[in-house]
């Protein structure tokens, strides 16, 4: 039996080849998320190593929530003159993006997706992630910068740059170039380094962001720990490993939001092989039908015969899962050219092949085989032998109760685990896994319950090809609804992938539809200033710029924190509720902005629905820095899609709070009465103040916001592709085994 189950494969080498290729695809996926999720891992992991090397011990300020308040620098020499503490160094290092180098051209340094990022220069080579490569030490109005961005964008040491920082737009002149670490493996980043007295201040930072500590060589590290918090018992303290855990931790969270979108795309792949895989051997089999009863006549029984066919497709999936191990590097490398290509950005990693990937990888390829191959194999293995000599023994029926009763099960459960989902009741995690079981249960009852549709959906659709084609029209016709159970299952795969192709569009539709409704009824500002790059706040002095501007007359920023309300984290806006009216439409229900009331807020509808709250009542929103502020509910606003939050509050209450975070974004009205020439003048300025604003137009915004989307739908359209092909391998598989079992019908035809 062993050697005919390798004679059966060598004997079919297309069919072999088409049904291995379909679970090498969706292999590959899988593979290519292993090896790229390694691969990013290893090299983050080599930079946190270099950021945190050196550091014995870290002060860092307390809190519970959201952007701790910094230190005061005077802390640095207390720290400094604890027993067993060698030096302490003051860290002062910018938000990601939070500043942007000007070139010599006078265009933004753009990174395509690595950040830029600032850094307090430090003289402790042990504690500092920097060593110099060329020049000096930055001096006060100076800076270095990172020695391959130098190179990349003809940075001239001596010359003078614009950098633009949170507090404005500075000319320093560049001293020299610094190493990150031994090999400046900055993975793309530009990285600046300003001296440690002026760090501070041209990053609007109020103290120092933490205190790195070297300590004795022979000193215990737990005791300098205790004697550090004793000495500032309002502070944090943490070892180097803790730092250095922390830091891998936040490099490899958005690793595994990569990993996993792969995976996801890799088991949809594996779903619709499986239809593929089963079609198959359902179709060989049948053809082999004399060939199994010769065998069961000759004494093979049922076992022998079971084991043949899940032999075969043991020997697949083997296959399948060592050339998807291959197809999965390839794939990797492909993504990383296909995400640079598409305006993103990932850094060069080594190729990695772990055991956990070679062992996942057959695990998934041989399991998926062998689980499509069981039920042609069982189905093979219980015809009755005279009856399998006859030939003849398919069963051509659309379906039996079994199968029409698990059909509207299946389908009847995805529907309520969809709509389940939809809802919105759980977490994140419990809404995904609701929905994935939906589809799939939803999925596997159409395929169930689709073969009773295939004769007189054959009958109507091929009525056309009938009448046009005449005989061969009627024949294909016929041979479509000859076997509904084939015909069904061979749609089932190309089902799935269509539908993930409708899914993308009329998501990404939706959204776009959405937005832009949302944005011509609310937003009603004439121009929107935004940021090119992502979560970093406008400097302080750009705000006044625009407000000050004598060709706006109408101006409002919004600021995004993370407070706690009722024990409930959340971000909330804030924004200036005096000049919102003729930028923002809120949908005010019932209330009003609150004129004359201290501290104002308003309260979504759907939220003061759920909490009860209503006009007059008072909340208290807590802050990061420890402060608590009550505002008391002027108005119920509806139009949550724009604002995004349960609550509205006016910048009163940020600023009570004592919180001076900066503006997202900015909505604006110019004066009618100002000249083209002096509105391009004042947008120029602004521009050159701040080189990664967008100072768009409503409809400018809008239509860059759709073009991001359908940059988006396209990388995920190009990955969804894939379960579209081996869709298309199975459904040519499928005909061409169809033909080749008529090929005798097709002879007489020709005869």
């Amino acid at each position: 039996m062993l050697r005919l189950t390798l004679k059966n494969l060598r004997a079919n080498k297309v069919r072999f080849a088409l049904t291995t290729l379909g679970v090498t695809l969706a292999v590959s996926f899988v593979v290519s998320a292993f090896v790229l999720g390694d691969g990013l891992r290893s090299s983050f992991g080599d930079v946190s190593e270099e950021i945190t090397s050196g550091v014995d011990l870290e002060v860092r300020p307390l809190s519970d929530f959201g952007d701790p308040p910094p230190l005061p620098r005077d802390l640095v020499d207390v720290v400094a003159g604890v027993d067993g503490v060698v030096d302490a160094v003051p860290a002062v290092e910018s938000e990601w993006d939070a500043i942007q180098v000007i070139g010599g051209d006078g265009d933004p340094i753009t990174t395509a997706g690595p950040p830029q990022i600032a850094y307090a220069w430090s003289e402790n080579t042990q504690l500092s992630n920097f060593t110099l490569a060329g020049g000096s030490a930055p001096e006060i109005g100076e800076f270095s910068i990172d020695l391959d961005s130098a190179l990349e964008n003809d940075l001239v040491i001596g010359e003078a740059y614009d950098i633009v920082t949170p507090i404005g737009r500075e000319t320093l002149t560049l001293s020299g170039t610094s190493s990150f670490g031994s090999e400046n493996e900055t993975l793309g980043a530009l990285l600046v380094q300003f001296n440690a007295d002026e760090a501070a201040t041209l990053l609007g930072i109020d103290g120092v962001n933490t205190i790195s500590v070297q300590i004795d060589d022979g000193a215990d590290v737990a005791t300098v720990m205790a004697a550090v918090e004793s000495a500032l018992p309002d502070v944090e303290v943490v070892d180097g490993e803790t730092v250095a855990s922390e830091t891998s931790d936040e490099f490899l969270g958005e690793i595994g939001i990569v990993s996993n979108i792969l995976l996801g795309f890799g088991g949809v792949a594996l779903f619709v092989s499986m239809f593929i895989i089963y079609n198959t051997f359902a179709i060989v089999l049948s053809q082999r039908t004399q060939e199994l009863g010769l065998l069961r006549t000759i004494g093979a029984d049922a076992k022998q015969i079971r084991r043949s066919v899940l032999g075969e497709a043991l020997v697949i999936g083997a296959l399948a899962s060592a050339a998807g191990i291959a197809g999965g590097i390839g794939v990797a490398k492909g993504l990383t050219a296909l995400f640079n290509a598409t305006g993103g950005s990932l850094p060069d990693s080594p190729t990695i092949v772990a055991t956990r990937t070679i062992i996942a990888s057959l695990v998934i390829g041989v399991g998926v085989t062998l689980l499509a191959a069981v039920g042609p194999a069982r189905k093979a293995s219980t015809i009755p032998a005279i009856a399998a000599l006859r030939g003849g023994s398919e069963a051509n029926k659309p379906g039996s109760r079994t199968r029409i009763v698990s059909g509207f099960g299946l389908f009847g459960g995805g529907i309520i685990a969809g709509v389940i989902g939809l809802a919105g009741s759980g977490s994140m995690a419990t809404t995904i896994t609701l929905m994935a079981s939906g589809a799939i249960g939803v999925f596997l009852g159409v395929t169930l319950l689709s073969p009773m549709a295939v004769g007189p959906i054959t009958r109507i659709l091929g009525w056309p090809l009938a009448r046009m084609s005449g005989v061969a029209g009627r024949m294909a016709q016929q041979n479509a609804a000859r076997n509904p159970r084939r015909t069904a299952t061979t749609a089932a795969a190309l089902m799935i992938g269509l539908a993930l192709v409708s899914t993308a569009l009329i998501v990404g539709q939706s959204i776009k539809s959405n937005f832009g409704t949302t944005l011509e009824e609310s937003a009603i500002a004439e121009y929107y200033v935004t940021d090119q790059l992502v979560d970093v706040d406008f400097p302080l002095d750009f705000a006044d710029a625009l407000a000050t501007s004598d060709v706006v007359d109408d101006f409002a920023g919004f600021r995004y924190v993370e407070t706690r309300i009722d024990g409930e984290l959340s971000t909330m806006i804030a924004t200036d509720f005096n000049q919102i009216a003729p930028l923002l439409d809120t949908d005010i229900q019932e209330g009003d902005l609150g004129a004359g009331t201290v501290n104002p807020v308003l309260i979504a509808a759907d939220h003061a629905e759920e909490t009860g709250l209503g006009i007059g009542d008072v909340v208290t929103s807590e802050y990061a820095n420890g402060t608590f502020v009550e505002s008391t509910i002027t108005g119920v606003y509806h139009d949550e899609a724009l604002i995004e939050s349960n609550f509205l509050f006016d910048e009163s209450t940020f600023d009570a709070a004592g919180d001076r975070t900066g503006y997202e974004w900015f909505a604006l009205n110019l004066d009618d009465a100002a000249s083209v020439a002096t509105i391009e003048a004042s947008i120029a300025e602004w521009e050159e103040l701040v080189p990664a604003a967008d100072i768009e137009t409503s409809e400018q915004f809008r239509d860059r916001v759709e073009a991001l989307i359908d940059e988006t739908l396209a990388v995920v359209n190009i990955m969804v592709a894939l379960a579209v092909v081996i869709a298309l391998i199975g459904i040519a598989n499928t005909l061409a085994l169809s033909v080749f079992e008529r090929t005798r019908e097709l002879g007489l035809v020709r005869a």
